[in-house]
């Protein structure tokens, strides 16, 4: 009788999570309630005042701030454990995420397929000097602020406020680079916009297959790092069992890797281009400042098809 008892904590224990999550507390409860009904009542003003693109995008905007945040997904986090440590679980999941997405995007630009009805774009920019200074510009800010776009979004929805003294400088930083973005992108020297697809005669199928060679080559360096470096591995956060950690606890990485290039590629077929974030900060921004008095369409950043950007449908 002992040992059927004895076995049977044992299997418990291995069967409850060492890290559960803590249930919501008499703060928390109001919050979630609230924070519920706020995502509901916007969603139907998008739907009923813009268009049904609109609300779908904000319906898929949702799912991608929700999958960053239960898994804790960052971009900066992983280079920042790389170097400090010689973690590559963060940059393993973005090879996965990189490799999922161009298996997919390969698909819909081959097949010339959106939902919108013109062809599908990618973001094809050009490498120059505006890079080279934005790229360590940018680099500083994250380590200062303590993430990159996506991160910040997800930590001030997630009720850290420190992070939106960083939304406000990142807010602040966009609308100044989309004032001299003219002088960056015109009058420093760049190279002409390259993509592997259509620059080349390797067509979707062959750029996919590079590619995929160039990130499982980088899985591979990471795994000989991780052999090598023996780093420590990232601490288990709080979770859930069975269904309910879809919605409480954390998710593992890789899952949330994939389900983000899913959810990116869905953006690509309802909207036409790709997930972005960034440029959304220049038109918040932008458009508080031509509040009072500022004609921001006049800057180069807001000619052509982005000025559409500052006028409602």
């Amino acid at each position: 009788m002992e040992t059927v008892e004895r076995l049977n904590r044992q299997t418990l224990a291995r069967n409850t999570p060492t890290n559960a999550a803590a249930p919501l507390n008499h703060w928390q409860k109001p919050h979630v309630i609230i924070g519920s009904i706020a995502i509901i009542l916007l969603g139907a003003y998008i739907f009923i005042e813009t268009s049904l693109t609109q609300g779908v995008l904000y319906i898929l905007g949702l799912a991608l701030g929700f999958t960053l945040f239960h898994a804790r997904f960052g971009f900066t986090s992983a280079f920042r454990r790389l170097m400090s440590v010689g973690n590559v679980q963060g940059i393993q999941a973005h090879m996965i995420m990189l490799a999922v997405a161009s298996t997919i995007f390969a698909i819909i630009f081959a097949t010339d397929f959106t939902l919108t009805g013109s062809s599908p774009s990618g973001n094809i920019s050009p490498v120059g000097v505006s890079l080279i200074v934005g790229s360590f510009i940018f680099g500083i800010g994250m380590q200062l602020g303590g993430g990159c776009a996506s991160g910040t979004l997800y930590h001030v929805g997630s009720g850290q406020s420190p992070t939106v003294i960083t939304l406000v400088g990142f807010i602040a930083g966009s609308v100044i680079g989309a004032y001299h973005w003219g002088f960056w992108m015109n009058d420093m020297p760049s190279f002409k916009p390259f993509s592997l697809a259509e620059s080349t005669n390797l067509g979707y199928f062959g750029a996919w297959a590079v590619q995929i060679a160039l990130f499982a080559f980088i899985y591979w360096i990471t795994v000989q790092v991780a052999k090598r470096k023996k780093p420590p591995m990232i601490k288990a956060l709080p979770t859930e069992r069975g269904w309910k950690r879809v919605f409480r606890g954390s998710w593992p990485l890789y899952t949330a890797a994939v389900v983000l290039a899913l959810l990116n590629a869905l953006v690509l077929i309802v909207r036409g281009s790709p997930w972005g974030i960034t440029s959304a900060f220049a038109l918040w921004g932008s458009k508080i400042i031509s509040a009072f008095g500022i004609d921001v369409s006049s800057w180069t950043y807001w000619s052509g098809d982005k000025g559409d950007a500052l006028t409602p449908d």
